[in-house]
């Protein structure tokens, strides 16, 4: 047996490698920089976690969020794995602490917010660093094609000039062709490989139903049916995951909001309760996102429309990242594409931006009311053929996939306002 598998075994419990990830892991220990964009649940993280563990030195991992490094540090030091994380959160002490473990040699793999990852104070500290790998998480952020972009990823570059002889990987499972070339460029990857695995998540069951005045009922009535299960519900507004949560526990469901406006002591507690099984829904907005890995999602319900279909396919795809069945249920009425159109129009501050948000709001907008295989328009929109339709997991294809039943005659439940009524940012 190689290294590399004795590795996967002995760190992470598996017995086989998923697609492309030997691949990627042998290329980035030949000194290639690559490219991966590999499905929710597709193992990325294992691509640069595994080649870290071999020989010396240090490999840095710029990620997004601070939640998704602590996640990703805490799963790596509970399996013996000694990595850490620099951020905001980390007192002095802990730097110090860190940094001083850093330069004994005992740290394998760091994680570094992309603001700290270029700042002066660290590109210096880490020229002193045998630093052999340097990954990028999430990485469509750094495109203004891309549906998160996040300015800050647009400085990364100067890792690439300050360590040309390092190899590189950027990694994300929601890349269009556009975004991925646009990744490529502004990384200033060389020569770099590209792996794309397949976008079909065979597991999941898409639908799309209309958002009438019985669309709480309708809500309420399938969750009824999944009552014991995990399942994630997004909303446009902080207001409407309050509003949806404090609803769904009058009618007697465990659920708790999520939103960017809550205190990070209070997002933690929801966070950690629904990964630890003792709330089953969260009524959450895209704030919980990135990171989310949570393997017995059974459901992803989108109550108000996203912007984009990368939005949304990154979204849906935390429900069955265990293999099994998950439904993947959007509600879609012309309002919520109409308030997302004067959204873009008000809030992004140049045309160019605009432009793409429109345009992708149109294929999100075709998404839910083209009479085509929802399978289908999603793979195809990220440059995946699909001939094999009906698909039968989709309710065009098959009925019985639409999964909302109509509610229970005569039955009325206290309602979440109308998104109209609603007020308050979006994350």
């Amino acid at each position: 047996m190689d290294r590399l598998h004795l590795i996967l075994e002995r760190y992470f419990g598996y017995t086989a490698f998923r697609p492309y990830q030997r691949e990627i892991i042998q290329d980035l220990m030949r000194g290639r920089d690559v490219l991966a964009v590999l499905a929710t649940g597709g193992g990325k993280s294992l691509c640069y976690q595994a080649p870290a563990l071999i020989g010396d030195g240090v490999t840095l991992v710029i990620s997004p969020l601070i939640a998704l490094m602590k996640d990703q540090v805490d799963d790596l030091q509970a399996l013996g794995i000694p990595a850490e994380a620099l951020n905001s959160s980390c007192s002095y002490a802990t730097t110090q602490r860190i940094l001083s473990e850093l330069a004994e040699g005992f740290v394998p793999i760091l994680y570094v917010s992309p603001e700290r990852a270029v700042s002066d104070d660290f590109l210096d500290f880490i020229a002193s660093l045998p630093v052999k790998l340097i990954a990028v998480d999430e990485a469509h952020c750094i495109s203004m094609w891309g549906h998160q972009f996040r300015p800050e990823y647009r400085s990364l570059r100067v890792l690439k000039e300050r360590f040309p002889g390092v190899p590189m990987v950027a990694l994300t499972a929601t890349a269009t062709p556009d975004v991925r070339e646009d990744i490529v460029r502004q990384l200033g990857l060389v020569d770099p490989l590209i792996y794309v695995g397949t976008f079909n998540r065979e597991n999941l069951k898409y639908a799309v139903i209309p958002k009438e005045e019985d669309a709480y009922e309708r809500l309420r009535g399938y969750l009824q049916t999944r009552k014991g299960e995990a399942g994630i519900v997004y909303l446009a507004t902080r207001d409407g995951a309050e509003a949806l949560a404090d609803c769904l526990k009058a009618d007697g469901f465990r659920a708790l909001p999520y939103h960017a406006g809550m205190t990070a002591a209070a997002r933690e507690r929801a966070h950690d309760r629904f990964m630890a099984g003792e709330t089953r829904i969260i009524c959450a907005t895209s704030a919980f996102g990135m990171g989310i890995d949570k393997p017995d999602v059974r459901f992803v319900i989108h109550y108000d429309m996203p912007k984009t279909l990368e939005a949304y396919y990154q979204e849906s795809g935390r429900a069955g990242r265990d293999g099994d069945e998950g439904d993947c249920i959007l509600f879609y009425h012309d309002d919520g594409a109409r308030r997302l159109r004067s959204l873009i129009d008000r809030d992004l501050p140049s045309e160019f931006q605009r432009e793409v948000a429109r345009e992708k709001l149109q294929r999100m907008v075709g998404y839910c009311s083209a009479g085509v295989c929802r399978r289908r328009q999603i793979l195809e929109y990220f440059g995946e053929g699909f001939e094999a339709v009906p698909c039968g997991g989709c309710d065009l294809c098959a009925p019985q996939a639409r999964g909302l039943k109509d509610p229970p005659s005569g039955e009325k439940h206290l309602s979440p306002p109308r998104q109209s009524e609603q007020s308050g940012e979006v994350s």
